[in-house]
């Protein structure tokens, strides 16, 4: 007997051995059962996910001796002949070869003869797209009004080509891609039984290389069975194949390799982004592939990001893989890589890595040079600046405009000769006793967390203050900077400041800022050369934009005057 490849050998027999295309079987199954049998039937879909194998199965069910019947027999004369392709009454015609108007003549000439032997007369027409304008007009009266003996099953993977005419005549199902976890499932049975060993990784790797095609996927399994069979034979044992064989055998690149880059994107690491490159050139990879996997793989990141917080939304027994199974076609443990990946990054920064990718990943596909294509997008991506949430830029704008009103205040205003400040505190203080400082400090520490859950920005800049005096009483705040003076100054965040101290200590509270006396040789230096002083001045403000906005100074002007 001659030999059968996999995808022949392991073809479905029966509607419920059809992998991935449920909801098409069932109506199948329902329809034959109820009697409403179509006069046409379409099918449509991608190459390998079982359009050929499904026109097969309902013309055995059709004209199965026990039937039409949902489950055939598969023992009957009918089903064996049809299974080995020689029933006289089940054309399976090519429409690539037979597209012209002479060959669809001769296939309305046939209709009108009963069929030999069998119930009905099926004509299965593949690539039916291939057929030829002409051809379609002359067959659109038979397959609208056939006789009842006849059926037919058109199969297509371009089903735009077809006329609206012959679209509105056919009952039209569609074949969707085959999931990944549905190929790996096939592929392990498929694999047992023919004796290969082979890991779950190895699986995935071919599963995703086929791309939800299952012929495709089995077409690869069969190359991987041609070299462990002689190989175990010569070795006197089974030979087992892992993820990193399989990537020698079909040369392809290692997955690892994606988590890695996206690893070196995100730490900002653009030599180890070239390195990584380098290291795929070396071993003989396609990098127009990697390029395109790379885009699926950021996209992949931030769907997770986006869909982070559903693992707490279901239930704490329901697998990752019902949370994310219409979202992301990958394994659970795939999918806590992702996760651990994208913990603290934002999802505009993703959504920035994605947009780059994509667009780098077309100048690879149309550069003579895509290695040198791929390296400037990966380093364009490892230099990005990291993306800032609106809220936060709006507070840094906040609390830029703040200090410039202090500052603005503080030169109408400029301190006596004592140095008095708000309340009339001078600079210097009397150092606290130890252990009332400690006690302090305690209190202290406690007032600048409560204040730091609402008011982030204004409890940062507690955290650069000491306090001299707590209440009861009046709080006193000790201020060695005058940048943090300035921003605590400003009337709103002073009013802010009373209203968290009211809140805390329960009691209305004064508050008081003091310049320490850190600053004394900056005060002297205002004094005697108020040009430098506003210059200074000048240059913090301007140095504070640039560190919320991450500029940088090109030119400057002056106005005279």
């Amino acid at each position: 007997m001659s030999y059968l490849v996999l995808a022949r050998k392991w073809r479905p027999q029966r509607f419920e051995d059809i992998v991935g295309q449920d909801h098409i079987t069932r109506i199948l199954r329902n329809a034959i059962a109820a009697g409403r049998i179509a006069h046409a039937y379409l099918f449509t879909g991608v190459r390998g996910v079982g359009k050929t194998t499904a026109a097969r199965i309902l013309a055995k069910a059709l004209n199965c001796e026990n039937g039409p019947i949902a489950d055939p027999c598969n023992q009957c004369t009918n089903c064996t002949e049809i299974v080995a392709g020689s029933a006289i009454d089940v054309y399976e015609i090519d429409g690539a070869s037979n597209r012209g108007i002479d060959e669809v003549r001769q296939i309305i000439e046939n209709v009108r003869y009963q069929p030999g032997k069998s119930r009905f007369k099926i004509y299965i027409i593949d690539e039916v797209h291939q057929v030829t304008k002409d051809a379609f007009n002359a067959l659109l009266k038979t397959l609208e009004e056939p006789p009842p003996f006849v059926k037919f099953i058109l199969a297509t993977t371009e089903p735009h080509r077809l006329p609206e005419t012959i679209l509105s005549r056919c009952q039209r199902f569609d074949f969707r891609r085959i999931a990944v976890r549905e190929i790996i499932q096939r592929l392990r049975e498929i694999a047992e039984k023919e004796g290969l060993c082979i890991t779950d990784k190895a699986l995935l790797l071919l599963a995703r290389e086929a791309e939800g095609s299952m012929r495709d996927a089995q077409s690869l399994l069969e190359q991987i069975l041609s070299y462990a069979v002689p190989a175990a034979r010569e070795e006197g044992g089974r030979v087992q194949i892992d993820e990193r064989l399989l990537q020698d055998i079909l040369g392809i690149a290692e997955r690892r390799i994606l988590y890695d880059l996206s690893e070196a994107v995100i730490q900002g690491n653009a030599k180890m982004c070239v390195d990584l490159v380098a290291d795929v050139i070396v071993q003989g990879r396609d990098i127009t592939r990697l390029s395109r996997d790379l885009v699926e793989h950021f996209r992949n990141l931030l769907v997770v990001r986006l869909t982070q917080d559903q693992k707490q939304e279901t239930r704490d027994n329901e697998p990752l893989s019902s949370a994310f199974s219409r979202l992301l076609d990958l394994p659970d443990q795939e999918i806590e890589d992702l996760r651990g990946q994208v913990a603290e990054l934002l999802v505009d920064t993703l959504m920035d890595y994605f947009r780059f990718m994509a667009e780098g990943d077309e100048e690879v596909a149309r550069s003579p040079y895509p290695r040198f294509a791929l390296e400037t997008t990966l380093v364009r991506l490892a230099t990005l600046p990291k993306t800032m949430p609106v809220a936060e830029v709006l507070e840094r704008l906040e609390m830029l405009e703040g200090k410039l009103a202090g500052e603005a205040n503080s030169k109408s205003r400029p301190y006596n000769k004592e140095g008095l400040g708000i309340a009339g505190q001078t600079r210097e203080e009397a150092p606290l006793e130890p252990s009332v400082w400690d006690n302090k400090t305690e209190v202290w520490k406690k007032f600048v967390a409560f204040v730091m859950q609402e008011k982030k920005f204004l409890g940062s800049h507690l955290e650069k203050v000491r306090p001299l005096g707590l209440p009861p009483g009046q709080l006193m705040i000790g201020v060695e900077d005058r940048h943090h003076f300035s921003y605590l100054q400003d009337p709103e965040n002073l009013s802010s400041l009373k209203d968290f101290a009211r809140r805390f200590f329960a009691t209305e509270v004064d508050v008081a800022l003091s310049l320490m006396a850190s600053r004394k040789q900056d005060s002297k230096d205002e004094t005697t050369n108020p040009s430098r002083s506003s210059k200074n001045e000048e240059s913090d403000t301007v140095r504070e934009a640039l560190r919320i906005f991450g500029g940088s100074i090109k030119t400057i002007k002056r106005e005279n005057g």
